[in-house]
């Protein structure tokens, strides 16, 4: 059921060599296989630019830029964003405008018709209203109305009201959470609960090159309780320091990106943690492969409580236990997961350590495969396929 011959319009909020993948790259990677792929990027703030224009990695287009990356993928760097764009919708609605214009430009060039408009971000209905001859899908990996306002990146009721009229655009939605959107009125659109998924053939235990020790990771003390993954406030602080007072004689090895969580520099007084930053993607699969056991200790809030994360595909992709707080939306992977309250948190990881097996890594694996980026394409294709412009409904 694999979607063929289609022209793609993908909006990101990340560009597109990103050092930290999610689901818009892989997304891509899968598609430009039948297709062919216009790929939006995040559409980066003037403070950017300015960083760019200083040597920094960021994009140093102001009027925006198109090229070719690669057979079947086209990528579009737009202008830079106005600021403020989720306090205020009429900044939005401008930004939206500008976008808009260099989309148009790249479908007029490339000669795209009757294309498929994919978008991940909440604030595109404007766009949605503007390209004509498009089947549209919002993809909602995110509950930005909470997430954006805990960064300081918008007004919640703002974020709210430009995703509601986006959701009331669209042909699909696709959401990785079934937490996402309940706040939504979702009656007259296709929903589509479609989890994140894994590159398989990266993270694959049997590789060789993920066998290699990180010099980082050298002469750590066992065993070693690994989380790899964003540190927001949707992460649990306390439960991992409580974690590794328990371990005192082992290893709390942290690799990712410090997302403001305001309680992160407790970390730096324990003496077995270790937080070892943001790592590149091909080298994470070797971090992964040294931990005894995975964790995701998320905190209790909407956001920590709704999330399937990326990470765990990861986790089971390299046959490692995972251990997590429990949650509703994680219920259906308890086969290859253990799920646990907070006071029981730290006994779960003793019980995982104690009881890990070839055959358990073996049946994490094989979860994992189920979910791989090409199986998830499957699912969104035939999703896609369905779509009746003039027969949405709920489902």
């Amino acid at each position: 059921m694999m979607l063929t011959g289609k022209d793609i319009i993908l909006i990101s909020n990340q560009m597109l060599d990103d050092r930290y993948w999610t689901s818009k790259q892989y997304i891509t990677q899968e598609l430009i296989k039948s297709n062919r792929v216009l790929y939006v990027e995040a559409n980066y703030s003037f403070g950017k630019l300015f960083l760019g224009l200083m040597g920094k990695k960021w994009p140093v287009a102001p009027f925006g830029k198109l090229r070719k990356e690669k057979e079947n993928l086209f990528v579009l760097t737009p202008f830079p964003r106005l600021p403020f764009r989720n306090h205020y919708r009429w900044v939005g609605w401008m930004n939206q405008k500008l976008l808009l214009i260099k989309i148009k430009q790249a479908i007029t060039k490339l000669d795209i018709n009757k294309s498929i408009l994919w978008t991940f971000l909440h604030q595109t209905a404007d766009l949605i209203a503007k390209l004509k001859d498009t089947k549209s899908i919002y993809h909602c990996v995110d509950d930005w109305p909470k997430l954006l306002p805990m960064a300081g990146m918008g007004k919640p009721s703002v974020i709210q009201s430009d995703e509601q009229q986006l959701l009331s655009q669209v042909d699909v939605i696709f959401r990785v959470s079934k937490n996402l959107l309940l706040d939504a009125n979702l009656t007259h659109t296709i929903v589509h609960d479609i989890p994140n998924g894994v590159d398989t053939d990266l993270f694959d235990p049997n590789n060789p090159k993920n066998c290699i020790m990180p010099d980082d990771m050298k002469d750590l003390p066992q065993p070693i309780i690994g989380f790899s993954g964003s540190i927001g406030k949707w992460i649990d602080i306390d439960l991992i320091i409580k974690t590794a007072k328990h371990f005192k004689n082992g290893s709390i090895v942290i690799i990712g990106l410090n997302e403001k969580n305001p309680k992160i520099n407790k970390l730096s007084s324990i003496n077995n943690i270790h937080f070892l930053g943001m790592k590149e993607r091909k080298k994470v699969p070797k971090y992964i492969n040294t931990f005894d056991v995975c964790i995701m200790p998320f905190a209790r809030n909407k956001i920590g409580e709704g999330l399937v994360p990326l990470k765990m595909f990861e986790y089971l992709a390299m046959g490692k236990p995972i251990v997590s707080t429990e949650s509703k939306v994680l219920r259906p992977f308890n086969e290859v997961i253990s799920l646990s309250k907070e006071d029981d948190f730290v006994e779960s990881i003793e019980i995982v350590l104690a009881e890990k097996t070839k055959e358990s890594a073996k049946s994490a694996r094989e979860m994992a495969m189920e979910y791989s980026w090409e199986n998830r394409i499957n699912e969104y294709s035939t999703a896609v396929k369905k779509i009746n412009n003039n027969d949405r409904k709920s489902s």
